[in-house]
């Protein structure tokens, strides 16, 4: 859950946006049922990733979406083995590097959303937490609110922030990607060299905004 109103609308915008471009990658009549299923896990993860932005996505059940997740990566490392150098450029895991990006990402998400109810314990203004704690007598506030946020273990909150740097640097490459082909983008004669150049951005978009999420619920 984000507690910061624009930070949390800006995040939805995100992950809104890769929702529906995955969703018509899913729907491609061309594409492969390889290419589908990566496109399925990556709009599942993207939902995943706006509930998680908002107070409501706290009542999800953990333990299926971890799950879900951990199945999604071990489908990109079995990618990864049986990778073939033919895959188009455009697909989402047309190169081993790539598969290993979406792998890790799988399993940064399972960890996510694993470790988001110990992180966010301390957490509660928007569904009226806030409010309670304010109306509570004189500094009995004070003292509630330090215990909630010793709730979350400092090892927790590294290993997010870690993340969280980790996901932030991992989106370069694909910025760098997208602004290279995109420059082969004027007079150029392949009609799907701008979706992989969509297809790129989107994957900086959703890797820079798991690192914002990640940092933003650490910092909680």
């Amino acid at each position: 859950m984000i507690d910061a109103p624009v930070l949390r609308w800006l995040l939805t915008l995100v992950f809104a946006a890769t929702t529906l471009w995955y969703a018509r990658v899913l729907v491609l009549p061309a594409a492969r049922l390889a290419v589908r299923v990566d496109a399925a896990w990556h709009m599942l993860m993207s939902i995943a990733m706006v509930a998680m932005a908002w107070p409501w996505g706290m009542s999800l059940p953990t333990v299926p979406q971890t799950v879900l997740f951990g199945v999604a990566s071990v489908w990109f490392i079995g990618r990864i083995a049986f990778h073939r150098g033919g895959d188009h450029a455009g697909t989402l895991a047309a190169s081993r590097s790539a598969g290993v990006h979406h792998a890790a990402m799988m399993a940064a998400m399972a960890w996510m959303v694993a470790s988001m109810p110990s992180l966010m314990s301390g957490h509660g203004s928007d569904s009226g937490g806030g409010q309670h704690h304010h109306a509570l007598a004189g500094g009995a506030a004070i003292p509630v609110a330090e215990a909630s946020q010793a709730a979350a273990p400092t090892a927790l909150v590294v290993a997010n922030v870690v993340l969280g740097a980790v996901c932030i640097i991992a989106c370069l490459p694909w910025l760098a990607q997208a602004f290279d082909l995109g420059r082969g983008l004027t007079g150029s004669r392949s009609p799907g060299l701008g979706r992989v150049v969509v297809d790129r951005c989107c994957h900086a978009a959703m890797t820079f905004g798991m690192g914002v999420m990640f940092l933003a619920m650490s910092s909680g």
